[in-house]
């Protein structure tokens, strides 16, 4: 079994004849108290858990520091031992419980040694973790306002499809609205109680009597679905996913085409299940399970040893154990795809000029609008200007008139 395990794990590295040069992970955060707690949840009290609500828990750390230590294994021949920041680079959505996930996943995977050690009663070194306010990241928060984005789906919402598939969960959720004291309206809020549920009986209390008729079995279809909802369409796929699927391929094309002396080798996005659901529906291969916690996937840019053509390969792991990912079979390439066809199948995505589009673009009706007030401006300004002028010949003539009597017959 031991030999076994060493063999799988010797594949991993090299996958045969392909050898890996980049590759970039974007992870789940770890275990985490509830959040979104509906209003007669009787577990509502803060001060019965072990740290505040949607913290990330002493669990949570365990897992990602054990995941990180599998980083370690995985990537020993791609970063060095020792951390260089041209090397690896990581980045976290501005959440506490990911920034700490992302800090714990690190003291796994760089545990220091020899020079590196600075405290001898702390074996950890700090490694730096970059973020963005959420609402200023479009990259991985993906929760900077777009309007084209809103509108495309504002009309998914509105659309049959959508109405029809989210009716056949009415009954659940006027159910749900009826116990929970809060309205229960779409896949998103089936999915909030679903986890708020979950979290409880991870944490062994004991859940309402109502909650045997619906949990874990009904709901748990439509809250996994809600990882769906965002990337519902092309367009949202697009606005939604593409900024960090675009920043991925870019770091990959740094290293294809040697733009660098010493080009980036990993890539770590610290993130949540909502990151991990969109870029497997945008892909086309999301499974209908909700991502658990430090759910990971991988996207490994491989170079064929012999032809020295490069290709990608995705992997996905959605468990919080430490278990080898399994190969997603991307589609209408397989499990392993050439590099150009990638670029050619997610055209749709890794194309976006998000800035352009969702900030700078402007559509004909708003143009025609702008210009229409633009219009109407100037001329109420025109307006109230030729009034002062009118007033204030009307005020001179009137004082040259008192003074000058033959002045205004002169003018007329």
């Amino acid at each position: 079994m031991f030999v076994w395990a060493i063999l799988l794990f010797s594949l991993t590295i090299t996958f045969g004849e392909k050898s890996v040069k980049y590759a970039a992970v974007i992870y789940r955060h770890g275990d985490r108290t509830p959040v979104n707690l509906y209003p007669t949840d009787p577990w509502r009290n803060e001060s019965l858990w072990p740290v505040k609500f949607g913290e990330l828990t002493n669990i949570g750390k365990r897992q990602h520091y054990a995941l990180g230590k599998w980083f370690r294994k995985r990537y020993s021949h791609l970063v060095s031992e020792k951390f260089d920041p041209s090397e690896v680079y990581i980045r976290s959505t501005d959440v506490d419980r990911t920034l700490m996930s992302a800090q714990a996943n690190l003291a796994g995977m760089y545990t220091p040694s020899g020079d590196s050690i600075w405290n001898t009663d702390l074996i950890w070194q700090p490694i730096p973790v970059h973020t963005k306010p959420e609402k200023d990241d479009e990259v991985l928060a993906m929760k900077k306002k777009c309007m084209p984005y809103i509108k495309e789906r504002e009309k998914y919402f509105h659309s049959t499809s959508y109405k029809e598939r989210l009716s056949k969960y009415q009954g659940l959720m006027d159910y749900l609205t009826a116990y929970t004291g809060k309205k229960i309206k779409d896949y998103e809020d089936i999915n909030d109680i679903f986890n708020v549920l979950y979290i409880e009986s991870l944490y062994n209390f004991t859940l309402p009597n109502w909650t045997q008729s619906v949990y874990p079995n009904k709901m748990k279809e439509p809250s996994c679905y809600s990882f769906t909802t965002a990337t519902a369409t092309p367009l949202m796929a697009r606005l939604m996913v593409g900024p960090l699927l675009k920043d991925i391929v870019a770091k990959m094309n740094t290293v294809i085409l040697k733009k660098k002396p010493n080009p980036l080798k990993l890539s770590m996005y610290s993130a949540h299940d909502f990151q991990i659901g969109n870029i497997l529906s945008a892909i086309g291969v999301f499974d209908g399970n909700c991502p658990a916690y430090t759910s990971t996937i991988l996207f490994e840019l491989l170079q064929d040893n012999s032809t020295m053509e490069y290709f990608i390969q995705m992997s996905y792991r959605n468990s919080t154990e430490i278990i080898e990912p399994y190969i997603m079979n991307i589609p209408y390439c397989g499990k392993i795809c050439p590099f150009e066809r990638f670029l050619k199948l997610y055209d749709n995505l890794v194309t976006v000029d998000w800035n352009y589009e969702c900030t700078k673009q402007m559509s004909p009706f708003i143009g025609a609008c702008f210009f229409l007030g633009l219009f109407a401006f100037m001329y109420v300004v025109y307006k109230i200007q030729f009034t002062k002028f009118n007033e204030k010949r009307r005020v001179q003539f009137a004082y040259i008139s008192v003074y000058s009597p033959t002045a205004v017959q002169q003018k007329i």
